[in-house]
């Protein structure tokens, strides 16, 4: 059975008190962490199955995140060591430690090489709330080259206003909109950069809903778009066909009353075509988006099908 922290974990995410790909990554993997130094198992064969148990929870609890079962995927693959069980059990409590060590690395990285990229952009539009995106911010205003921030407010669950606050608290002028404005604001700015719960084979991307429509205004104005996240937001099913499920949210979040002849949908995410972004900002550095994937599917040996899933392992395979 699942334990305490764990199950609260995952309300959390869905109601979005965790959110963001890196926070809901993080807090999956500590949840992990903690059911594993809580866990009863008497044999490895029990261990790997209350492991694969608990991993398939915190897995659905967001369907739009390949970050997080990224993170799952490389935990469970240590799970499979031939090892007794007090022994598996301290691997794969190191291997949690050591991924979450290798991520905050990755996201210094990656505030460093965008606050370099961006070193020429005073004013930068965003989208949401993206912890990395935060962080380039953050970086960019300590190097002295930003200036300004534009802002949506990001309906309906209001995430930009993270944004807008944390920015303000570290000294950063933020212009707050709400989200129909863009298209009034852009041209005021020198870049678009958003974050991206997801990027896909073609080199798309996929993020907070509107981003897209925000891209293709961005394009027509000339303001480059540019995507800041981990280069484990790839998802490497999309190479095989698999389509990216989209997460759909609850209508009360858009109208809290049901209107009679009135259909609310709300879908949390959206994609970027690839020929609307410049280029994806990760810890390998500043990338095209098809030669941000074609590294992916070098580095995962997906021409050779060497790939295995989560959801594989989860089954077993």
């Amino acid at each position: 059975m699942a334990n305490a922290k764990l199950i609260q974990t995952v309300r959390d995410i869905r109601s979005l008190k965790i959110q963001g790909s890196s926070a809901v990554r993080r807090a999956i993997v500590l949840a992990l962490k903690d059911s594993v130094k809580k866990s009863r198992a008497r044999s490895v064969k029990e261990f790997r199955a209350e492991l694969k148990k608990n991993a398939l929870l915190l897995a659905a609890a967001r369907p739009t995140e390949p970050e997080t079962r990224t993170a799952l995927r490389i935990i469970l693959k240590k799970a499979s060591a031939e090892l007794p069980l007090q022994k598996l059990r301290e691997a794969v409590l190191g291997e949690c430690t050591a991924y979450e060590k290798n991520r905050k690395n990755a996201m210094r990285e990656i505030a460093r090489i965008g606050a370099r990229e961006l070193k020429k952009c005073s004013t930068i539009f965003t989208h949401c709330h993206s912890h990395t995106v935060e962080a380039i911010l953050l970086q960019a205003k300590k190097n002295g080259t930003l200036k300004r921030v534009i802002n949506t407010e990001t309906r309906p669950r209001w995430q930009g206003r993270i944004t807008s606050m944390n920015l303000a608290k570290a000294g950063i002028p933020v212009t707050h909109i709400v989200d129909s404005a863009a298209g009034v604001f852009l041209n005021e700015a020198d870049a678009f950069v958003t974050g991206a719960d997801a990027i896909l084979a073609s080199g798309a991307a996929v993020n907070k809903i509107g981003t897209s429509l925000i891209s293709l205004k961005a394009k027509q104005l000339g303001v480059p778009h540019y995507i800041a996240t981990s280069s484990h937001s790839f998802d490497p099913a999309t190479y095989y066909g698999e389509k990216e499920e989209i997460e759909q949210r609850a209508a009360e979040e858009v109208w809290g009353k049901k209107i009679r002849g009135v259909e609310i949908r709300n879908p949390a995410f959206d994609t970027t075509e690839a020929r609307f972004i410049k280029a994806i900002i990760c810890e390998k550095g500043v990338l095209p988006p098809k030669k941000f994937t074609a590294g992916m599917e070098k580095e995962l040996g997906l021409k050779e099908k060497k790939f295995v899933s989560l959801v594989e392992m989860l089954r077993g395979k």
